[in-house]
């Protein structure tokens, strides 16, 4: 059983002040993709995400990580395959340095010290950080913060990473040091954006959710370079 794809079928979610986010989503990401969800403010990228990672629960339809369906009961085996990297990295930046931030994920799982430092300084060498561990996040810079937020998220080795607007508030050399790290993460990726660049250059395929449904599902470039379903969308 692997639990590197994502599935979603006729997905639907209705805040309780009765926005209806999600309407009927169905759609699969298989193991090793990496998916850009488009989409104007509004269009569900984000409660797709946080369903994905049973942080909300779908009003109607299924999610399956794997062969898990999304819910109560399973919400923690998803969080051990799923990891979600936040549109604001302090918000999973809390500790008083960065080594314990990073830490934080592996020892809630209960793993030896010795494994939990060895997850903590491969995590910060794969996004660049190593010498920052004694550091309190207010102490870096914002791509240093967005950087340290991944890697709380890779020192969990997460099957599925989860991204909500990765490069927003990057300047262009921290971006240009986030789309490195991620293409080196050699599992799945599903990044909900408005970086059009970014998901061209770092996703095949883009999935463009409208009215709470997949407006189109094909290739990044292809889907960017049409007029119709661009002004179909809002997006141009």
């Amino acid at each position: 059983m692997s639990h590197h794809f994502v599935r979603y079928t006729n997905v639907g979610y209705r805040y309780e002040d009765g926005t209806q986010a999600l309407k009927s989503v169905s759609f699969e990401v298989t193991h090793g993709e990496r998916v850009a969800l488009l989409g104007l403010n509004g269009s569900g990228k984000s409660t797709l995400l946080l369903m994905t990672d049973a942080l909300l629960l779908p009003s109607s339809g299924e999610v399956n990580v794997g062969d898990i369906p999304v819910g109560k009961k399973t919400a923690e085996t998803i969080r051990r395959s799923v990891g979600f990297v936040f549109q604001n990295p302090d918000d999973m930046l809390f500790m008083p340095t960065i080594y314990d931030d990073v830490a934080f994920g592996p020892r809630n799982m209960n793993l030896p010290e010795e494994e939990v430092n060895r997850r903590v300084n491969k995590a910060l060498e794969e996004v660049g950080l190593r010498g920052v561990e004694k550091k309190a996040s207010f102490q870096l810079s914002g791509g240093q913060r967005r950087s340290a937020a991944i890697a709380c998220v890779l020192a969990m080795e997460p099957d599925i990473l989860l991204l909500d607007e990765p490069s927003a508030n990057l300047d262009a050399r921290a971006r240009r040091g986030l789309i490195e790290i991620l293409k080196r993460f050699r599992h799945t990726i599903i990044l909900a954006t408005h970086d059009f660049d970014m998901a061209r250059e770092l996703c095949e395929r883009s999935v463009i959710l409208a009215d709470g449904v997949v407006a189109a599902d094909g290739p990044t470039r292809a889907l960017l370079d049409d007029d119709e379903i661009m002004k179909k969308t809002g997006l141009k």
